[in-house]
């Protein structure tokens, strides 16, 4: 189950690596990948809420006690980038669309639309697909950790089953 959680992570992944040198993957696989994430979110809350059922404990405040720093880190990395991410694609691609062969883009403050050339519509592009990309692979990714994380503390460890084995 987790490899198959991984799938649109890893993919809206790569639809971030080669949309910053201006590949355009379809919009089908973006929609669906984007879509997929938000599932692997929804199964992860579901998990943990199943495994808190099961126990009786709290798994957010089990995985914070045991928390290291390089994984802390790492994720604080990440979320730096999707700050990044958003605000900059945000900023250079804006709002645009096509209205009878002729492409517009919004100024912001007034929600006016302007006219673009083509060109400046195909640059603004990639910049729209990652900030609109961003949001689901957070979601997917804290799904992926919320479920792999609470099928790993159901499971025994190996301490627990030489103690079993000891104490019969």
């Amino acid at each position: 189950m987790k490899h198959l959680m991984i799938i649109p992570i890893l993919g809206l992944g790569v639809i971030h690596v080669v949309t910053w040198f201006g590949i355009l993957p379809p919009t089908y696989l973006t929609i669906g990948l984007s879509a997929a994430s938000v599932v692997v979110l929804f199964v992860g809350i579901i998990s943990v809420k199943s495994y808190a059922d099961r126990t009786g404990e709290n798994l957010g405040e089990k995985v914070l006690g045991n928390l290291s720093i390089k994984p802390f880190l790492f994720g604080l990395v990440v979320l730096a980038y999707f700050f990044f991410n958003f605000f900059y694609s945000a900023s250079m691609g804006g709002i645009t669309k096509i209205e009878n062969g002729k492409y517009f883009a919004m100024k912001e403050p007034t929600k006016e639309n302007y006219e673009i050339t083509e060109s400046e519509y195909n640059e603004r592009q990639p910049h729209q697909v990652r900030a609109m990309t961003g949001h689901p692979l957070v979601f997917g990714i804290v799904g992926y950790i919320m479920f792999s994380v609470s099928r790993s503390s159901n499971k025994p460890s190996k301490n627990d089953a030489q103690n079993t084995r000891a104490s019969s």
